[in-house]
């Protein structure tokens, strides 16, 4: 067992809210300005600013739409808040909108599109330590922080953070510009997945890190030469599917490195598979993803012996007239990877070697594939970038790396108080003279 310190570096949030607002269905009454007996009445009162403090109990209101910058919580920290309705957030350019312990059971948290919305003056929506069926941000410029939520069915997102969830699927979808700014991340982190994690975002880099899951499929991703994507310390359910796109791929820039698997992955391939859709799209259809029936609403496309078919069954020996096939195969099947397309595919230190096309001197790619020693401890990836957090090297599995999972679940928290530091982007090398930037993101429940 390692040793873990405490770095003491706490990210702060400073508000000035406009008016306290209370919620609490026992009041005789309200006063219609800070005392309310719904939440409903409430959120229409209030304006940018304002702080919505709410008695823990169960409300039965009508779907409620949020087009406000407010912070949402329970009165008493740590309680939840019944809520039987959808809740539909309405975003706009510089939104802040924070909604903390609320239980929607078998509804879900929607978001509608921004209109006139800019990447860089996003919709900024954090949900925390809230339940509900889906969790879906489907839309163009919002920036989510998902923390500590329970989601029944899954969790679907454009840009931010998404962090210590538990969910059937999490998928990541994508804006229409490609390569933008390039400093921020899209973090998917230490989060227990059922069944899938999707990406199939080409807009900003991503970092999977530290999360049970079973099936990983990686399909679009931000290829500018001069970032790269991690896929770290994750552990892999018994007879997993990885799925890596092989066509149409502009370059490899991906670390695969440090994960656990229970036994393996599934390496055999139906051909060169992928999903119809019209090339007048820029990104994939917008469809909330179901494991059993993935983007129920188009077809699945192979290439097989006798030439494209829809997997119902109905062949198709030429493309559909202005469709085409996005195609991936299973990572280690004897089509992965592609090794005329430039850049690198680093599959290291997971504890397992696998069968990859080697790419020939002329070839474009840089392909590793390094096995790395079979015990767990010690057994990820030596470089000091992947350090644990006692500064030792890299744990295979969830509990390794700087994405650990002894960092997000701290021994004793008894007021649920800390500040709760999510990524902390530092040099993990420092030499005489050189200047020092660290970057940190985290909240503070309280």
């Amino acid at each position: 067992m390692k040793k873990i310190f405490t770095i003491l570096t706490f990210l702060t949030f400073t508000s000035i809210f406009a008016t306290d607002r209370f919620v609490d269905p026992n009041l005789s009454s309200g006063n219609g300005t800070t005392l309310f007996t719904n939440i409903t009445s409430a959120v229409n009162a209030s304006v940018n600013g304002d702080r919505i403090i709410i008695a823990s109990t169960t409300y039965n209101e009508p779907e409620l739409t949020i087009s406000k910058s407010l912070q949402i919580m329970p009165q008493t920290p740590g309680t939840t808040i019944n809520f039987n309705a959808n809740i539909i957030i309405s975003g706009f350019a510089g939104m802040k909108l924070e909604i903390i312990g609320f239980n929607l059971g078998i509804y879900s948290f929607n978001a509608s599109p921004i209109i006139g919305g800019i990447a860089s003056n996003r919709s900024k929506i954090s949900i925390i330590n809230c339940s509900s069926e889906y969790l879906s941000f489907d839309n163009d410029y919002y920036q989510v922080n998902f923390i500590e939520n329970q989601i029944t069915n899954g969790i679907i997102f454009r840009n931010g953070n998404v962090i210590k969830n538990i969910t059937k699927q999490i998928s990541l979808m994508d804006e229409p510009q490609d390569n933008p700014n390039i400093t921020e991340r899209n973090l998917i982190i230490a989060n227990q997945v059922q069944f899938l994690i999707g990406v199939f975002n080409n807009d900003y880099p991503v970092v999977v890190a530290n999360n049970s899951m079973r099936d990983l499929s990686f399909r679009r991703w931000n290829a500018n030469e001069n970032i790269k994507n991690y896929i770290t310390n994750n552990e892999f359910t018994d007879n997993c599917v990885l799925n890596f796109s092989i066509s149409s791929v502009p370059r490899y820039n991906i670390i695969f490195s440090s994960n656990k698997f229970i036994n393996g992955f599934v390496t055999a391939s139906s051909g060169n598979c992928g999903l119809f859709y019209q090339q007048s799209y820029t990104t994939l259809p917008n469809s909330p993803m179901s494991y059993n029936e993935w983007m129920p609403s188009w077809n699945w496309c192979c290439n097989g012996p006798s030439g494209w078919y829809y997997i119902n069954g109905q062949n198709n020996p030429t493309m559909p007239p202005n469709f085409m096939c996005y195609g991936w195969v299973s990572l280690g099947s004897n089509n992965f990877p592609n090794i005329n397309v430039p850049g690198f595919f680093d599959f290291s230190y997971n504890g397992l070697q696998t069968a990859f096309i080697n790419p020939t001197s002329g070839s474009p790619l840089n392909l590793t594939n390094i096995q790395g020693p079979a015990n767990e401890i010690d057994g990820g990836n030596p470089n000091h970038q992947f350090y644990d957090i006692d500064l030792t090297i890299n744990d295979r599995g969830r509990n390794g790396g700087p994405y650990s999972l002894l960092n997000y679940n701290p021994t004793s928290n008894s007021n649920n108080s800390k500040a709760f530091i999510f990524d902390l982007d530092m040099p993990t090398d420092l030499f005489p003279g050189q200047s020092i930037d660290i970057k940190a993101k985290g909240y503070h429940k309280n």
